[in-house]
């Protein structure tokens, strides 16, 4: 009779399980359409809306709270690697922008002779500019993963698209080997990425994007000068290059050649890239479906021009001092004499 019992027992529980397994199978099937769904609408219109935006703050807020909730969807449908490449580029120029204000108060207390606020400062900002290179990192190996592996044979782009997220899976990589350098490479960065992105950047059409991928090249050139082809003069090939972007109305191109002349010690051309940068501003010759790409270009460019007004003066660019410094001649000013008047 118990023999029975226990046959009875373990009958009924054949339903409970069914229906768990059915409970179960539908909610997978309901996260993969739902992860499907928001993915698709991520990159049909989440990314353009974003690249469109002139408002690089809320860009950089959107990419840290949405990063972890749409990559997470991985579990269930197939991994969205391309929207990783543009969401690790972003969440790694906010680790950056936290570096350069560690990087202003070194200065400062460098300028007021403050050993140990110094010291904790360069230690701060090298903690964030590793978080920024690991992130550029994720997003240069999801781009391995979406596309391909730079360096080899280039790939067959089926639309714009895919050469976006290409050249910004580049950047990705240039930016995480530079960051790591600074950090005298705590991040672990591939040096090998470095001659990979600069192949990689062949594949791409200079004047349709803007002269970034020939400057791409050109800064690696200059990084790495065994990587560079003889009889390239590598400053002349991103002067080049930041040309185009300017006519075209993207200059993302100025921020590498300004990293570039900062680190060669060039300052007086940095600051004409600054004076350049907003001049053409001011004449608003912008493309509106990358005004991101201009406001990260001026973020960067204000980052520069802060360093070299804190080492100067001490403070930072004073409000709406963007293209001017500290030491430009005083232009006149027009004074009113009150004995003229009283005449």
């Amino acid at each position: 009779m118990k023999l029975n019992n226990k046959k009875s027992s373990n009958w009924c529980k054949i339903p409970f399980i069914l229906l768990l397994q059915l409970t179960l199978s539908t909610c997978s099937l309901v996260y993969k359409n739902t992860g499907d769904v928001l993915i698709g609408f991520a990159k049909d219109e989440t990314v353009p809306y974003v690249l469109a935006s002139d408002d690089l703050d809320l860009g950089c807020s959107m990419s840290k709270a949405f990063t972890p909730f749409i990559l997470s969807f991985s579990r269930v449908t197939a991994q969205p690697n391309e929207l990783a490449i543009m969401l690790y580029l972003l969440a790694g120029s906010c680790s950056e922008v936290k570096a350069w204000e560690e990087e202003l108060r070194y200065l400062r207390a460098v300028y007021s002779k403050n050993v140990l606020e110094a010291q904790d400062a360069r230690i701060a900002q090298k903690r964030f500019l590793n978080q920024a290179a690991r992130r550029q990192l994720a997003g240069y190996n999801s781009l391995v993963l979406a596309i391909a592996e730079p360096g080899g044979e280039c790939p067959v782009f089926n639309s714009d698209n895919a050469e976006l997220y290409w050249l910004i899976g580049l950047l990705d990589g240039l930016q995480a080997m530079l960051n790591d350098i600074t950090t005298e490479s705590s991040a672990n960065v591939p040096l090998d990425i470095a001659s990979k992105v600069g192949r990689g950047a062949s594949c791409l059409d200079n004047e349709k994007w803007w002269g970034l991928p020939k400057a791409i090249q050109a800064a690696i050139w200059v990084t790495i000068p065994s990587n560079k082809p003889a009889g390239v003069d590598p400053l002349k090939v991103l002067d080049q290059s930041m040309q185009i972007g300017l006519q075209q109305g993207v200059p993302i191109t100025q921020v590498l050649a300004a990293q570039i002349q900062m680190g060669l010690g060039h300052t007086e051309q940095v600051k004409a890239i600054i004076r350049r940068h907003q001049e053409v501003k001011t004449q608003n010759h912008t493309v509106p479906a990358f005004r991101l790409l201009n406001e990260f270009t001026t973020l960067q460019l204000q980052a520069i021009s802060d360093r070299l007004w804190t080492e100067a003066t001490g403070k930072r660019t004073p409000i709406s001092g963007l293209g001017t410094f500290w030491d430009d001649p005083k232009k006149p000013v027009n004074t009113i004499n009150i004995d003229d008047m009283l005449q």
